[in-house]
């Protein structure tokens, strides 16, 4: 009972708490957000509506807890307090979760009766909120385009955000074998690649298998680090890479390719959405369910873009799309390809739109 009573006598506070677009609207709320995307803040703030001794907080990756003296004690613990909220971090579901008015779990499971809440870094909306010192949305977006979308790494942005990144990953992928296959796959950002190349480039600096690779790479994808997009009607072809965070590669790689960044960029708002996202020969990212298409060209002028166009207009017309939204880095205007509605856009008024 003594860990749980010096669980329940800690008060939560956030000091600098930044809104987010999501929030805790169930009595029995489950949490699977990302590593690092700001659950435990989220979480903590929600906690700050309530009178502090209705709450128990624990977390059960805390070194100073024993998941098994909470499993015994807790049911017991709970009658003699007036706790109403009950938060478990970490969740592990090795244990019967007690008869309480609210109860908000983190951990990657599903679990029955339970509204499953998502939470992801932030998007650029997201960005500029926690963003106070600048106004002009041109040079927010610059910040954005470098320091990515971590909120930890935003707020600790007077160190190198190089190391900040780093330091940061090494905390969520802790096996070094898992950490180097991450870093490869960064050097792939926004490409087309294959598992069995990825696998031929790997083994000759790390000893892994093929089936090790493939179950690392799963891993990965369920906790949302990184996102394999298939090819439009062709599930076998190679899948399109992207990264939960834009900037990371910079973070892993000398490598500087902004069209890289900008289209993984691109992807991750869309994603952000709950679309459910492909791409094609000519679309670098396809949503069928609305038909409607999306090409990352920071840079082309309009006359230059509708020319691109005009030679995969074929190509628009199988796939039905109706509206192609073409994002820019300043860039903007206007035009129709036949009955496809033709949208040029800077990545900020992009994002912020409805």
């Amino acid at each position: 009972m003594e860990i749980l009573e010096n669980l329940y006598d800690i008060k939560h506070k956030n000091n600098h708490y930044h809104e987010r677009k999501l929030s805790i609207n169930s009595k029995k709320t489950l949490i699977n957000g990302v590593k690092k995307s700001g659950k435990t803040s989220l979480i903590i703030d929600y906690l700050s509506n309530f009178i502090q001794d209705e709450i128990l907080y624990i977390d059960l990756k805390d070194t100073r807890v024993d998941t098994k003296v909470i499993a015994k004690n807790l049911k017991n613990f709970l009658v003699n307090k007036p706790i109403k909220i009950l938060v478990i971090e970490n969740f592990d579901n090795s244990f019967e979760l007690p008869k309480v008015e609210e109860i908000i779990l983190t951990c990657f499971e599903r679990i029955e009766g339970f509204e499953t809440l998502t939470l992801y870094p932030l998007d650029f909306e997201e960005f500029i909120s926690f963003d106070a010192r600048h106004s002009n949305i041109e040079h927010i977006f610059q910040i954005y385009a470098n320091t990515g979308s971590y909120p930890q790494v935003i707020l600790n942005s007077s160190n190198s955000v190089h190391w900040s990144m780093q330091e940061m990953l090494h905390v969520m992928i802790s096996d070094n074998t898992e950490f180097e296959i991450f870093k490869k796959f960064s050097e792939a950002q926004s490409s087309k690649i294959s598992l069995f190349q990825i696998y031929n480039q790997l083994k000759s600096t790390i000893k892994i298998s093929k089936d090790s690779l493939y179950k690392k790479v799963k891993k990965l994808e369920e906790e949302k680090m990184l996102f394999l997009v298939e090819k439009y009607g062709s599930p076998k072809s190679s899948k399109k890479l992207f990264l939960i965070d834009f900037a990371l590669k910079n973070a892993l790689t000398f490598k500087k390719e902004f069209l890289k960044r900008f289209e993984n960029m691109v992807f991750l708002e869309l994603m952000k959405k709950g679309y459910k996202i492909y791409y094609s020969d000519f679309i670098d990212l396809y949503i069928p369910k609305k038909n409607y298409g999306v090409l990352c060209i920071p840079f082309l002028p309009q006359e230059m873009i509708k020319l691109r166009l005009q030679k995969i207009l074929v190509h628009v017309k199988e796939l039905g799309i109706k509206k192609i939204d073409i994002v820019t880095v300043g860039n903007e205007g206007e035009f129709w390809l036949k009955n496809t509605k033709c949208s040029i856009l800077p990545f900020w008024d992009w994002a912020l739109q409805d």
